[in-house]
């Protein structure tokens, strides 16, 4: 594992992978011992964010201490589950497989959306309120805007609830297959979602004791990838969320990560909205905003009374 230090160009993102794995690495050691747990356990989707997180966590505590759980249900690619599977046997970690399908057929989450009987990606995207208008502007058909706030009972509040009660409930069966084994729960968040909203508050992307990925840029992670020798077939695959059958590539829905993750880097350093609309494309950096504006309570809730 060799790496040097990155400037991403004009962003200013420094990144160095080695020194970055290192910390990481220190930190979880830390933490498992502060919270008084005997390992750690890591959802893992076979997707890269959670990869990462697991070899991260493998490296930090060594294989023996730690675990993976994989929880599918009825509409997860197969694909996934098997990249799942071949990631634990290349960390040599037993992996638990827990389908959550029962559990989501039990609290009516299928019922929401009905995407058995929608069987094409237009027809689903549609029906869901994704899909593009000539009656709307661009700024009212957007995907990610329009999920951030949705109407009553419209299709896309069905879309919100049918989605993100699964990676809820996969937040409730991995806590609880934590504390059985007093286990230190690892997310795999990382800051490009977490700055523009496209996790599930609540949810298993969300919930953790500690989340190592969470100051790292999506396009910084896929360097980190790199240097944690992630497999390839992990590393060179879109990121798809896989909540919703058809929408399997959250960069095509947010934009290049690279790009992105340069203007939300100028955000946080209070970078002038007009110096961003003159280094990037403006309607993207308004739209970063808007959804960084729209997301800020998922990263402040809950909201309280102050008593001091």
């Amino acid at each position: 594992m060799t790496s040097r230090p990155k400037n991403n160009n004009s962003s200013g993102i420094i990144f160095d992978a080695s020194v970055v794995c290192n910390e990481i690495a220190d930190f979880l050691r830390s933490m498992v011992h502060n919270l008084n747990r005997d390992g750690a356990v890591v959802s893992v989707s076979g997707g890269l964010d959670s990869a990462v997180a697991a070899t991260l966590t493998v490296y930090s505590l060594g294989a023996e201490k730690v675990h993976l759980l994989n929880m599918p249900e009825k509409d997860s690619n197969p694909i996934h589950q098997r990249h799942a599977k071949q990631l634990a046997e290349h960390l040599n970690v037993q992996l638990t497989v827990k389908s959550i399908t029962s559990i989501l057929k039990a609290t009516g989450t299928y019922k929401l959306l009905p995407l058995r009987f929608v069987p094409t990606r237009g027809l689903r995207e549609r029906a869901i309120g994704y899909g593009r208008s000539k009656k709307l502007s661009k700024d009212e058909e957007d995907i990610l805007v329009n999920r951030l706030r949705p109407k009553a009972n419209s299709w896309v509040a069905k879309g919100n609830a049918y989605a993100i009660s699964k990676h809820r409930v996969r937040m409730v069966v991995l806590y609880q297959f934590a504390e059985v084994r007093n286990l230190m729960v690892v997310g795999a968040a990382n800051r490009t979602e977490w700055l523009t909203g496209t996790f599930s508050k609540w949810g298993v992307d969300h919930c953790a004791d500690v989340m190592p990925l969470i100051h790292v840029y999506r396009s910084n992670l896929e360097e980190l990838a790199e240097y944690l020798q992630v497999p390839e077939f992990i590393r060179n695959k879109p990121a798809d969320p896989d909540i919703i059958p058809s929408f399997n590539n959250k960069e095509e829905l947010l934009g290049g990560f690279t790009t992105v993750d340069k203007i939300l880097h100028g955000i946080e350093k209070k970078l002038d909205k007009d110096e961003l609309c003159r280094l990037y494309d403006k309607t993207l950096v308004k739209r970063l905003l808007i959804l960084q504006e729209l997301s800020k309570h998922m990263r402040k809730s809950p909201y309280h009374l102050s008593t001091s």
